[in-house]
């Protein structure tokens, strides 16, 4: 009898485990974020728990079969089951929890918000692709490492690389930018953006020479006085003399834009230039375009 309870008892354990294991993979299979609304005092010991209050509770379920993750700055907080309300944004939580060290945090920090499985306990290695074909990439991202509290991310070329330490802010390793710096470029024009004039740039006399090697991502380009595009202005990034994936193309009427899609792996030694492609439609009036590219660590 002593040997049929404990195996009973073993196998009801076993049950038990299995419908944990499943529940914290229910709900929504996503990462999202939203941001603290007031301010989250720091907090000692093993089982405290306190009131935050966020922006949004988009994504925040806490049942039995349902659980979520906050995660901000450092920090992860399990939403305590059963404390969503029917009205208003401020839920309890479980302070640092997974792990993690309970702290204060400002208003208006970033918080990340998903089902417990969707955080990871170690840094991806290798390249980021889900399938042999290497044309998919994973549906969640970023991966939070909350063993360390570092965030990466990858891109169309299916790089990892560490794009941020906590939810706030990232940690590239340089950000590498290069403007023309008086004037407007020439309509039907192909021109480099050299830290020199707009005009006649179609020799590149600038680069930034890559010390280490990392992933380029993140462009952003900006017009920096009122004056916005006549013509559409293609902006590419350059590495060594050829056009990468990483472009972006301020329409006319505008006068900013970005691609924070595509990447482009890096060694030391690389040089980045930018190029900027006029349209010819008419006197371009985009004044003095400046284009941004962030280089991370892998």
């Amino acid at each position: 009898m002593k040997t049929f309870t404990r195996i009973f008892s073993v196998a009801v354990l076993g049950v038990f485990l299995a419908v944990a294991s499943f529940a914290q993979q229910q709900g929504a299979q996503t990462l999202s974020t939203t941001t603290l609304s007031a301010a989250v005092p720091p907090a000692t010991g093993s089982t405290v728990t306190s009131y935050v209050t966020l922006a949004s509770l988009t994504n925040v379920t806490a049942t039995v079969s349902v659980g979520t993750v906050l995660w901000v700055d450092t920090e992860a907080m399990d939403v305590v089951t059963n404390s969503v309300p029917s009205s208003g944004t401020t839920v309890l939580v479980q302070r640092g929890s997974h792990g993690t060290r309970a702290q204060s945090h400002a208003s208006g920090r970033t918080v990340y918000v998903g089902r417990p499985n969707l955080f990871q306990g170690y840094a991806p290695a290798g390249t980021c692709w889900t399938n042999s074909a290497q044309t998919a990439l994973p549906v969640i991202l970023p991966w939070i490492n909350l063993t360390d509290g570092t965030r990466y991310n990858c891109k169309s070329d299916g790089n990892w690389y560490l794009e941020g330490r906590g939810s706030q802010g990232s940690v590239s390793i340089d950000t590498i930018s290069a403007n023309c710096n008086s004037g407007s470029p020439a309509q039907n024009v192909a021109e480099y953006l050299n830290d020199l004039g707009c005009t006649g740039a179609t020799v590149p006399v600038l680069a930034y020479t890559v010390a280490a090697a990392g992933e380029l991502a993140n462009l952003y380009v900006t017009g920096l006085t009122s004056g916005v595009a006549a013509n559409a202005n293609v902006f590419t990034v350059y590495k060594n003399g050829t056009a990468t994936a990483i472009t972006c193309t301020i329409a006319i009427g505008a006068k900013t834009c970005n691609d924070t899609t595509h990447g482009v792996a890096t060694v030391a030694g690389d040089y980045i230039q930018f190029l900027d492609t006029v349209g010819n439609t008419t006197t371009e009036t985009l004044v003095t375009p400046q284009a941004t590219v962030g280089l991370y660590g892998q």
